[in-house]
């Protein structure tokens, strides 16, 4: 997460989209203290990820798990004396069978006195019925990635492991390496990040450090870690080409997924992720190597079309720092 001003109130939100009798309509929020009509969201929880936020505004505000789909602009407005930043994304209600949403913390309902009434709208009557002008602007971005069938992506999640104990300090096989005690923390602040983005598979380099990473995920959503050695650091280095097309095949699946690999293999990965991209992709993969500090997380939203896989947005995900 990126560093705000002091002062800064940071908050998450999703526009939960449907469509009903070919019509798009998203879900929106009355809160009566204010009596008006905007989108479910709200403030930022200590050591809680932006996505993580508004998965669990949304669920206590209108009852409803989601799945966040590509991320929607970010709102920035006075409030209170201070600057309020609202980061909103598209969002679906998830299934039930999902291992996603069993990965979630419960959440509490949201008190009748902040949000009394919830509606699927339409967008025509959302234009008219939200009340603040600007609450429009993530909404234009949903109805044109849906007007060029772009709309119902997956989420395929790259994440470098959490950091490790120094290849110095340890003494046997580097694949054994494990990750350190701020390492373990961060995988566990990664479930619910993953769970907000619906990933339903896990794959991962065989070494400790990756597994580590991703298994407190996989072990809360009940899934297996498929792991693939062309993901290794010796792997890649003796062929990365295999490195490439073990990636790319991953990226084919055409589900929600996590995949857990090494610093040295991001470069050829990110460049598997580039030749997947449009002149339409929205946000920007990193440029410069490492490309992801331990732990970091890249999101890519992936379209699926017959031409194969086509990366609509990317997202990026670092440790989370406060203001």
């Amino acid at each position: 997460m990126r560093r705000y001003p002091p002062g800064t109130v940071i908050a998450a939100g999703a526009l939960v989209w449907r469509i009903r009798d070919g019509q798009l309509q998203v879900l929106a929020v009355h809160r009566p203290r204010y009596d008006d009509w905007s989108w479910p969201k709200g403030k930022l929880n200590t050591g809680e990820t932006l996505p993580a936020c508004a998965i669990r505004e949304v669920a206590e505000e209108t009852g409803k798990q989601v799945v966040l789909g590509q991320p929607l602009p970010t709102l920035r407005y006075p409030a209170g004396g201070k600057t309020k930043v609202v980061k909103y994304w598209a969002a679906q209600v998830a299934s039930s069978s999902s291992g996603a949403v069993a990965a979630r913390p419960r959440v509490k309902d949201a008190s009748k006195h902040e949000i009394d009434k919830t509606r699927w709208l339409t967008v025509a009557e959302a234009r008219r019925k939200i009340t603040f002008r600007d609450d429009l602007r993530p909404l234009e971005v949903l109805v044109e990635a849906f007007e060029n069938d772009r709309l119902d992506t997956r989420a395929f999640v790259l994440a470098r492991h959490a950091r490790a104990k120094r290849r110095k300090a340890w003494d046997g096989e580097d694949i054994e390496r494990p990750l350190t005690s701020a390492g373990q923390s961060r995988a566990g602040q990664l479930v619910p990040l993953f769970a907000a983005f619906g990933a339903r598979r896990v794959s991962s380099s065989p070494a400790r450090r990756c597994m580590a990473t991703v298994e407190p995920y996989a072990a809360a959503a009940d899934l297996d870690i498929k792991t693939y050695d062309p993901l290794t650091e010796p792997g890649h280095a003796s062929n990365p080409l295999a490195t490439a097309k073990t990636f790319v095949k991953l990226l084919e699946r055409p589900t929600g997924h996590v995949v857990c690999a090494h610093r040295p293999t991001l470069p050829t990965i990110v460049e598997m992720i580039r030749a997947a991209t449009r002149p339409y992709t929205r946000g920007a993969l990193p440029r410069k190597n490492p490309y992801l500090p331990a732990g970091g997380v890249l999101v890519a939203h992936v379209l699926d079309t017959e031409s194969g896989p086509r990366v609509t947005a990317i997202e990026t995900h670092l440790l989370q720092v406060h203001p």
